[in-house]
């Protein structure tokens, strides 16, 4: 994985002086720093003189009552410093304001005010009444400010526009070491503008050293079954009564590790997000084996099964920004049958380095990707003429939940890494028929064709405004692995191969699972050995 240090210093680029400074009150420019186990970043507000303020100590004020967990809510407060700046919060109105937040009152680290007052409480605790009474003994004047998070609410006629910088990182511990400042003044922007910014600090992760031991664990074992159906199949001439069934299942394992890190800017007042980059940098094995044991006649689809979800920690701004990913194990099977077939085929493949820069043209991915060995095996009845396709998926997902301004803005990007494996094969009977397990290649004629394929790729479902769509995708990498191919017995039985398209034309055709009109003799062996990954690369 990326380095901790470079990661942060790379991702989340404010100079130590932007970063929260709780002895400088903010006014017209403000900061807060993500610092948790989990991950660390910084937003940036930026508006006029009027927009934004400060109800905290170092703006001169005590706060006196607030509930630290809610988010709309009415509070005590007092100006202790008159020196600090406390009249600043009433410039142009102190309705409509932004204001930062000291980490004691509400959830959140902006709110906006909604009106002030004096309050009817005038109280003020004898130890802080001493510190702050006036020279003439006088006591200063208790407000009351009604804070809220509708920041939507807000109208850029009443104190103009407040833009905001987005950056952070599932790196815990680096919020104050960053160093490069964002575009803020429109002479910077001109030079270097919005884009350059997102692209600048996401661009150098790729050179990094791959030892960050705090990454997020990406963990999965599971023997999962895609479906399972039994009929119960009753003679028919010469054919005594059975019972028929269809199973297929996955043992499938997945063995990880990722960071990740985001960078957007855009506006409060109004709202917009104008640029927004995410970074995912992945190593992950991804094994298992798809296990077909089938004696009916017909087809099925699965569609796209759910094996296993768990959350990832995220990256928080409460009210404006969250990142919220999500780990997600998909398994799915497509089955084309005509008789009694038993397939398993393995699944593997090493992810190394895999990066994702999103939205295209953010950055340049890559990685490695590399397939492992993988054990082959089909067996199949040998005296009736066969036509089958199996294809099974695994799919561990990653999905990164964006959601700005309290659901103003929501996408979800996800970063897929779809293994899978097919099998295709047409075999008629050998003009000897044999009726035992013993059979070999030489009582079949016809073709099987097995193959195991990875597609690595990343899109987008909803929008960051008019961002990207849910067109928008990048692919890491895709490619189909030969693991056996091989064409026996008769002429007439290799002309009889059907290949990929005609099966799949066939997938479609079939709606259901059926009993054979033919009997069955027990499975044989068609294929069975190991393919070494030296020659799946090849």
């Amino acid at each position: 994985m990326v380095h901790a240090t470079l990661l942060v210093a790379a991702l989340l680029p404010l100079a130590a002086h932007a970063a929260n400074d709780w002895t400088k009150p903010c006014f017209g420019e403000c900061n807060w720093d993500i610092d948790t186990d989990t991950g660390s970043g910084t937003v940036r507000l930026v508006g006029s003189s009027n927009g934004i303020s400060d109800i905290t100590t170092a703006a001169g004020w005590e706060i006196l009552d607030c509930n630290a967990t809610a988010t709309n809510q009415d509070i005590r407060l007092v100006c202790a410093d008159e020196s600090a700046g406390c009249d600043h919060l009433a410039q142009n109105g102190a309705a409509g304001t932004i204001v930062r937040l000291p980490k004691s009152c509400g959830s959140m680290p902006f709110a906006v005010v909604g009106r002030e007052w004096t309050h009817a409480n005038q109280t003020i605790p004898s130890t802080l009444a001493k510190r702050i009474a006036r020279r003439d003994g006088s006591k200063p004047t208790v407000k009351g400010i009604a804070l809220s998070t509708d920041f939507a609410s807000l109208d850029s006629n009443t104190h103009g526009n407040v833009s905001f910088f987005i950056q952070g990182a599932s790196v815990p511990g680096h919020a104050k070491t960053f160093a490069v400042e964002p575009p803020t003044g429109s002479g910077d922007l001109a030079k270097r503008g919005l884009f350059d910014w997102v692209t600048d600090t996401l661009s150098n992760l790729n050179t990094f050293d791959k030892n960050v031991t705090n990454s997020s664990p990406i963990n999965f074992e599971k023997n999962s079954p895609l479906f399972d159906t039994s009929i119960d199949c009753p003679a028919v001439g010469s054919i005594p009564a059975f019972s028929g069934s269809a199973h297929v299942d996955i043992d499938g394992k997945v063995d990880g590790n990722v960071n990740y890190g985001v960078a957007l800017a855009g506006s409060i007042v109004p709202p917009s997000v104008d640029k927004f980059g995410l970074f995912v940098n992945l190593d992950t094995t991804v094994t298992g084996t798809v296990n077909l044991a089938a004696s009916l006649a017909g087809s099925i689809g699965t569609g796209k099964i759910s094996l296993f979800q768990v959350g990832i920690p995220g990256l928080d701004v409460p009210e404006i920004f969250s990142l919220g990913p999500t780990f997600e194990v998909f398994g799915s099977a497509d089955v084309t049958l005509d008789a009694n077939v038993n397939t398993a085929v393995d699944i593997d493949y090493t992810v190394s380095g895999a990066q994702l820069f999103f939205p295209p043209g953010t950055g340049n991915g890559g990685g490695s990707f590399v397939p492992g060995d993988s054990n082959v095996k089909l067996s199949a009845s040998p005296d009736v003429t066969s036509n089958g396709k199996l294809e099974a998926h695994l799919i561990p997902t990653l999905a990164f939940g964006v959601n700005l301004l309290a659901g103003k803005a929501k996408a979800n990007i996800n970063l897929a890494v779809d293994g899978n494996a097919a099998v295709d094969l047409s075999l008629s009977a050998s003009a000897t028929k044999s009726t035992d397990a013993t059979a070999n290649t030489s009582d079949f004629g016809g073709c099987v064709d097995i193959t195991s394929g990875l597609d690595v790729s990343a899109g987008a479902d909803g929008s960051l405004f008019s961002l990207f769509n849910k067109d928008a995708s990048v692919s890491l990498f895709s490619k189909n692995f030969d693991l056996f191919k091989k064409c026996f017995g008769s002429s007439a039985a290799r002309r009889a191969y059907t290949g990929r398209s005609a099966l799949a034309a066939m997938v479609q055709k079939r709606a259901a699972l059926t009993c054979p009109t033919t009997a069955l003799a027990s499975a044989a062996s068609v294929v069975e050995e190991k393919v070494l990954a030296a020659a799946i690369k090849k």
